[in-house]
């Protein structure tokens, strides 16, 4: 059975991919140092640890970002969402970290595993190309307040497999495929 997708954009009326969202790859120049926020100075060891040597692996989306995740995050980097998957672009050009990943339903940290109907579960994931505009979400996001049901069963966003374009520094949603974590 093939999983029914939904278009966020008109215009867009198949899967996107990587080969219709092209970029040249930059040649610089890059910054030579990361600069931190005053709020990202506040953040975990570990966090900017991981962040600095990010920093020195080469773009992997759009030309010149640089897109990572990190389950170990605890801090305010991670919405205090202790084992949640968290991650951020940096612009290798800038040396800024000048996002957070896409946000859904107010929250940007996904489930390490998602529930796609079998006890093994659907791994959180992105796909990039540092040659191509596009990124490829496929997780469940943990929404920021638990709510449950009358069963008193936590509420939980489903997991999805969303389509995204990179450009000057923001994400834009143009296809989601709400089953895209079913088995068939």
């Amino acid at each position: 059975m093939m999983p029914i997708a939904h278009a966020a954009n008109q215009n867009v009326k198949a899967r996107p991919d990587f080969k219709d969202y092209p970029v040249e790859i930059s040649k610089g120049p890059f910054a030579s140092q990361l600069e931190f926020s005053d709020e990202e100075k506040n953040y975990s060891s570990h966090w900017k640890e991981i962040t600095i040597n990010e920093f020195k692996k080469s773009e992997n989306i759009a030309g010149h970002y640089r897109i990572y995740t990190d389950d170990k995050s605890s801090g305010k980097e991670c919405l205090d969402h202790q084992g949640g998957v968290c991650g951020w672009v940096i612009d290798k050009l800038s040396g800024k970290i000048v996002m957070q990943l896409p946000s859904i339903n107010g929250t940007n940290v996904y489930q390490q595993v998602a529930d796609n109907g079998t006890p093994v579960g659907e791994e959180f994931r992105i796909e990039t190309r540092k040659n191509s505009y596009l990124i490829i979400l496929t997780g469940q996001a943990i929404p920021q307040k638990i709510e449950h049901d009358e069963n008193g069963i936590p509420l939980t966003y489903p997991c999805q497999t969303t389509y995204y374009i990179l450009k000057k520094n923001q994400f834009s949603k143009i296809f989601e495929d709400k089953n895209g974590c079913d088995v068939d």
